[in-house]
């Protein structure tokens, strides 16, 4: 019976050979597919990993406020795994969050800054998580538990007088503490290091306004300019003849003198002196605040039921 069915099967592909014969194919669309998933390889910076920040945009002493934007080049390569995860060019953006401004006694500004994004050179962009009010943990939860992950801020403490006109200056150098795991697609980042340029030495330029000047002497005045008067002439008394009065001619009176008052002289021009440059004194990270007690999020773990057993 085997030999039998072999042998029709023969016949069958033999006929279906023959032109304008064949078996019916399925549509392609009917066609099974086997989608291979390949996950892109990644780079895993953990959280704690610092960065080097440098200013690439002013912040102006009378017009920052909340809210405003900050720009920030990287400028020193990060390595994760051996390779180079970030590398020394990449730019980093963020908003200013509150600002405390010196006053006359006390030279020092803070500044708290929230940064929300990695931009590599090929486009390749990285959001940073925004979260700065965690939930509070009632109960311990599972391992695969997904927390809300903390934002990245810094607290910026700045020596920096009321006469600067800069809180901040370009190339101003901030340290940036990652308060989460990052990671990123190491394919994108192995684009972005050929296009990437590092900032050198001197590539920021100060922003400041102020130009010392130097000052000149003023002029002495021009002293008071005394016209003399005129002597008076005396009377002169002619004698008359017999029987005749004396003739008496009256004199002249004389003229005051006259004073012409000079001109005061000019003070000297101080020369201008610049305040020095804002220094930072420190970038401490900011830790995420508690959530309160109306947004209190409790995360309860499952109870485990004991296993039933029988005697």
């Amino acid at each position: 019976m085997t030999r039998i069915a072999h042998v029709a099967s023969f016949v069958l592909l033999l006929y279906s050979a023959q032109p304008g014969r064949g078996l019916a194919q399925l549509p392609q669309s009917a066609t099974p597919q086997t989608a291979v998933a390949t996950a892109s390889p990644t780079l895993t910076l953990p959280a704690g990993t610092k960065l080097e920040l440098a200013l690439t945009r002013p912040i102006w002493a009378k017009t920052a406020k909340a809210g405003d934007p900050i720009y920030a080049e990287i400028n020193f390569p990060t390595a994760a795994a051996g390779k180079i995860a970030i590398p020394a060019g990449t730019y980093v953006a963020g908003e200013i969050q509150a600002i405390t401004r010196p006053t006359r006694k006390l030279s020092r500004a803070e500044l708290s800054i929230l940064l929300s994004k990695i931009v590599f050179a090929n486009g390749y962009t990285v959001l940073l998580p925004a979260a700065t009010v965690v939930p509070t943990i009632v109960t311990a939860a599972p391992a695969s538990s997904n927390l809300i992950p903390p934002a990245t801020r810094v607290e910026v403490t700045v020596e920096v007088r009321t006469s600067n006109d800069l809180l901040l200056d370009n190339g101003a150098q901030i340290e940036m503490t990652l308060a989460a795991p990052l990671a990123l697609d190491a394919k994108q980042v192995a684009l972005a290091i050929p296009m990437t340029r590092a900032p050198g030495p001197g590539s920021f330029k100060s922003a400041t306004l102020c130009r010392p000047t130097s000052g000149f002497p003023g002029s002495p005045g021009t002293p008071d300019t005394v016209i003399p008067g005129t002597p008076g002439t005396p009377s002169i008394t002619i004698p008359g003849g017999p029987g005749m009065p004396d003739t008496t001619i009256p004199g002249t009176p004389g003229t005051p003198s006259i004073t012409i008052p000079g001109t005061p002289g000019t003070p000297d021009t101080p020369s201008t002196v610049c305040p020095a440059a804002p220094i930072v004194v420190s970038s401490v990270p900011i830790p995420p605040s508690p959530a309160s007690s109306s947004n209190t999020a409790s995360i309860n773990t499952p109870t485990a039921t004991p296993p039933s057993t029988t005697h």
